[in-house]
């Protein structure tokens, strides 16, 4: 048998036992590979979705399931389309797509191995050392995390090695046809993979000419011909699916992201964690940084690194990582200019590997100065996490089974160098030690008893259940019903405040909500001019806030609400419990599922303003006169007329008035929450140590055990606490002064407990039959510096009467310095039935970071009147504002009567399917067709028969001018880009296969 062929089947035969011994603890566990988070939430919805499409036979084109409506192509090309392994869940049973989904994961994970293996078969490596590299390479710490997290990502690990194998084949005068076809492959697997394979593969070509041409002279010219040929033919190839998704993203949401999240260097935090990232998994990791090495890569590098000269073009590429990962500009860069995300740190995966095919190939000529290096570089390493964690080992116990695997990798190698052991030998107890190694790296994430990542993966057989059982049912109702409808969640249904699931696109419900990495940015710039505060990136218009006319623009004629919601929390004005024919409330029995469920049956509530998906406006609102409005009269001016950008002809100007009122309120702190006297101390010592009563819920014995000396009296250490009571009495005078005309500031207390405000709203009858609306507009947020939160918890040992040891100061220096504040924070805000919340994510998230200037927050409906608003926050220090108003939007038949007129103005004969909306109008003038179809380019119009040009109307949706009189409306989708990158394909087919064809029929006649 072959060596390469035995290569193979050792790598096969060792992979089936790491995988037995790292994911069969997965057995044990009960749990799936379904993160509780995108897992649940993107993942495994789209994979059901996609599996309905291959079923159905068409992946392409416009679907209604995506939130408010998207292509299917553009959408879903990030997650599924460009993966050759997700077509092969087609040919599981459909209630076994959970299992096709886990073993998919390791089929991709397989297949990497294999890609690595065929790459290093043509390096020169010895047969023994592409194991080691291989093995390495499939099981780093990377592929192991992305496994349970993002499980395509595994897609680039097999990608890269055969590009990077496609360059060395043009480099040894082979021919490029190799590196067009996996160059077309790459740019269909999605843009971003494609993006970053592509620089990954500029560098890799250029280090490695410049490497091949020290041992062998190299025609340049040439050579980058057929380099660049293979590009350009590979880029022809992908046309079907890369044009179009190019070109969704570009209008897309994501277009607006600000460059590295606005970090110049990473928070100080970041850096200190580094070294312990190293050799180590399942830690908490920030900004994607997850190397994971096993020992002897680590070993490894060092090596090479040691022997500059000798691996200088890999050394290059080493060291240029590793400033990489200290730059947040250079993630940026490789993220496509958005946020500072390492995930291109999945390149150095190969480089790392090609250390340790080096160092495995030349273990038996280490000298003392190799295996001194590697000693005190093992060392050194040690001494760096000591001195990052704050001069202790305050690590979780499996990072010592890391370490200690290091320190046993390193002793075979030493032990074997100075016994003269065989090859053989050393390389039988390290490729053990290697495996256990790997084993260990998965235990770090898939043990319970490990990393945290364990607890956040969904018990095996949940998530089919959950998404079958996620309305308890309700769907069937709605799905019954005649003609096109669009349904939201109410908030809370989950019990939280956005919804966070694309669940409801595989029951039928066209749920507006939608959770996409790609989504419409027409969709994303209507939420935002109606300063929709649920807006982010990647969930443009969520539950549209539960606003009443919002909601009914978006054509949400149902609501899904949990049963004990219906009387205790406020909806969205007229959305009545929908009934039977027989009189009787349209509720569903509670269908549990294990962890997910919200243990409580569904109601459906039904409004009777929802407009239909297309209607005609006879009055327009330019974008000049659109622009000049707030956020609220922009909703209801949507209601008057149709916004343009450009004035259509024949089409009267709306009259437009002001529907909103301002709510005139008073700002009142909590004083019962601030420790601003000696009463206060001691009621705060009495009651467990805080004086927050939400909070009381421990017994007398439990008080007493907080306090250990059973002491609440203050008559020792009086005149600190007298001074630290006086300080947080002073603080609420200058807080009540700036916020005497409106609020202003809201702050914390100096044990950095922030305080809690009532708005007392100083006539409640003026909220009667009204939405209110809390305004805040010039947002500031203080962050909790290092120095802060040092002083708040010795305060509060002062408070508590606890000594503040040295110790305890040093921990709270470290725990500060390892957890510094990146700016997220919450404000709720609780009112008659209803309690709503805002989101500042922190400047490190990765998804949807966004820095709010302003947020136009839904108090709810009510038709009785509200007294007051109370506003707690969390997460920062302090937050300023330069005005927060109180907001009214009345409600009432004048309301529904236009919204009725609108109605009556819909299509008549309204058909709608996946690429196709048509319908038939009559109106006595020219007028508006306006629609809440998101805007894109792929829609075509046509009346009567004859193309009309489309318009974007209301900031992010289809429209067009229809004239007076009866006409047949219809309008047909196809993706943009898709003929173009069609054609692009068979282009590119026709140029590989005469190519290729020709090269390997001349090679053969020169044989």
């Amino acid at each position: 048998m072959k060596a390469s062929k035995r290569t193979y089947l050792w790598y096969t035969a060792i992979f089936l036992v790491l995988v037995a011994c790292s994911y069969g603890i997965f057995i044990l566990t009960g749990k799936s590979f379904i993160w509780e988070g995108d897992g649940l939430a993107q993942h495994f919805p789209i994979l059901e979705k996609f599996y309905s499409w291959l079923h159905s036979g068409s992946i392409t084109g416009w679907s209604w399931d995506l939130g408010l409506g998207a292509d299917k192509l553009t959408t879903f090309s990030y997650y599924v389309l460009g993966d050759p392994f997700s077509y092969l869940i087609a040919f599981f049973p459909h209630a076994r797509i959970e299992l096709g989904y886990n073993l998919l994961i390791l089929l991709r994970l397989y297949v990497s191995g294999l890609a690595f293996l065929f790459f290093a078969r043509q390096r020169g490596f010895k047969t023994a050392s592409q194991l080691f590299g291989t093995l390495t390479y499939t099981f780093t710490g990377f592929s192991l995390y992305v496994s349970i997290r993002h499980p395509f990502f595994l897609l680039p690990m097999i990608l890269f090695p055969l590009l990077a194998f496609g360059v060395d084949h043009v480099l040894r005068g082979k021919s490029w046809v190799p590196l067009a076809i996996f160059t077309g492959l790459a740019l269909v697997s999605n843009f971003y993979f494609a993006y970053i394979l592509a620089i990954g593969s500029l560098i890799y070509a250029v280090l490695r000419y410049f490497s091949v041409r020290e041992h062998q002279s190299l025609n340049t010219w040439p050579v980058v011909g057929k380099l660049v040929g293979a590009g350009f033919a590979g880029f022809m190839l992908a046309g079907v699916l890369f044009i179009p998704s190019l070109m969704g993203v570009m209008s897309s949401t994501r277009a607006t992201a600000k460059f590295a999240n606005g970090y110049f260097i990473y928070p100080f935090s970041y850096y200190l964690r580094l070294s312990n990232s190293m050799v180590t998994t399942g830690n908490p990791m920030r900004f994607w940084v997850n190397l994971g090495l096993a020992g002897i890569t680590f070993l490894a590098l060092v090596y090479v690194l040691r022997h500059f000269r000798r691996y200088l073009w890999l050394n290059i590429a080493i060291v240029m990582m590793a400033v990489g990962t200290l730059i947040p500009a250079v993630a940026a860069i490789m993220n496509g200019g958005t946020t500072p995300s390492q995930r291109w740190l999945l390149l150095g995966c190969l480089a790392f590997s090609l250390a340790v095919m080096s160092f495995v190939d030349n273990l038996t000529s280490l000298d003392r100065g190799d295996l001194t290096t590697l000693m005190l570089s093992t060392l050194g390493l040690l001494l760096l996490v000591w001195l990052s964690n704050g001069f202790i080992f305050n690590n979780h116990p499996h990072d010592f089974v890391q370490y200690g695997l290091l320190l046993m990798t390193l002793g075979i190698v030493l032990v074997g160098h100075f016994y003269h052991w065989s090859v053989e030998r050393t390389g039988a107890l390290l490729i053990v030690c290697l495996a256990i190694n790997l084993i260990g790296n998965a235990y770090g994430y898939f043990s319970p008893n490990a990393g945290g990542a364990s607890s956040q993966l969904v018990t095996r057989g949940v998530s089919t259940k959950y998404q079958k059982n996620f309305y308890d049912g309700a769907q069937a109702y709605v799905k019954k019903q005649k003609g096109f409808t669009r349904s939201a969640t109410s908030k809370y249904y989950y019990f939280t405040n956005e919804a966070k699931t694309n669940m409801g696109m595989n029951l039928g419900t066209h749920d507006i909500m939608s959770y996409f990495s790609v989504e419409n940015g027409a969709v994303g710039d209507f939420s935002q001019k109606l300063d929709n505060s649920q807006f982010k990136m990647n969930k443009p218009i969520n539950q549209a806030d539960s606003r009443t006319t919002m909601s009914n623009l978006l054509g949400v004629k149902y609501i899904f609400a949990r049963n004990n919601q219906i009387g205790t929390q406020a909806f969205p004005y007229a959305y009545q419990v929908a009934k039977h024919n027989n009189g009787k409330v349209v509720k569903y029995r509670d269908q549990p599922v294990h962890d997910l469920g919200n243990n409580y049956g569904t109601t459906i509530l039904k409004s009777k303003d929802a407009l239909p998906l297309a209607y005609l406006q006879t009055s327009q609102i330019s974008g000049k006169q659109f622009a000049g409005m707030s956020g609220l009269n922009r909703e209801q001016a949507l209601t008057y007329g149709a916004e343009v950008q450009k004035p259509i002809s024949g089409v009267k100007t709306a009259t437009v008035p002001d529907s909103t009122k301002a709510i005139a309120y008073h700002v009142e702190p909590d004083k019962a929450m601030v420790v601003d006297s000696l009463g206060q101390v001691v009621k705060f010592r009495q009651q467990g140590n805080q004086v927050n009563p939400d909070l009381i819920t421990t017994t007398q014995t439990s008080l007493r055990q907080k306090n250990q000396d059973r002491s609440v009296n203050i008559t020792n250490d009086r005149a600190r606490l007298k001074k630290l009571a006086k300080e947080n009495a002073k603080t609420l005078a200058r807080n009540e002064k700036v916020n005497a005309n409106g609020l202003n500031t809201m702050t914390s207390d100096n044990m950095g407990n922030p305080m809690t405000y009532h708005l007392m709203i100083d006539r409640p009858v003026s909220t009667k039959h009204t939405e209110l609306y809390l305004e805040l507009d010039g947002i500031k947020a203080d962050r909790f510096s290092v120095r802060d939160k040092y002083r708040h918890e010795k305060n509060t040992k002062a408070f508590s009467n606890q000594a503040y040891t040295g110790i305890a100061r040093m921990q709270t220096l470290r725990s500060a310095l390892w957890n510094q504040s990146d700016g997220a924070y919450t404000v709720t805000a609780t009112s008659f039935q209803n309690v709503t919340s805002f989101n500042q994510l922190g400047q490190g998230n990765l998804s949807d970071y966004q820095n709010k200037q302003r947020v136009l927050l839904n108090l709810g409906y009510s038709p009785t009147r509200r007294q007051k608003i109370k506003l707690t926050f969390s997460g920062v220090q302090n937050l300023k504002f330069k005005s927060a108003k109180l907001v009214a939007v009345p409600f009432n038949k004048a309301y529904s009567t236009r919204m009725h007129k609108l109605q009556k103005q819909g299509l008549k004969n309204l058909k709608v399917k996946n690429n196709l909306v048509k319908g038939s109008t009559n109106s006595q003038s020219a007028s508006v067709l306006t629609t809440s179809i998101p805007y894109s380019k792929g829609w075509q119009l046509t009346v009567d028969g004859h193309q009309q040009p489309t318009t974007k109307v209301n900031v992010g949706f289809v429209g067009g001018k229809i004239p007076a009189g009866k006409h047949q409306i219809r309008l047909t989708y196809r993706t943009p880009g898709l003929k173009l990158g069609g054609l692009m394909t068979l282009l590119g087919l026709l140029v590989v296969v005469l190519i290729g064809g020709f090269q390997f029929w001349w090679s053969r006649r020169t044989k």
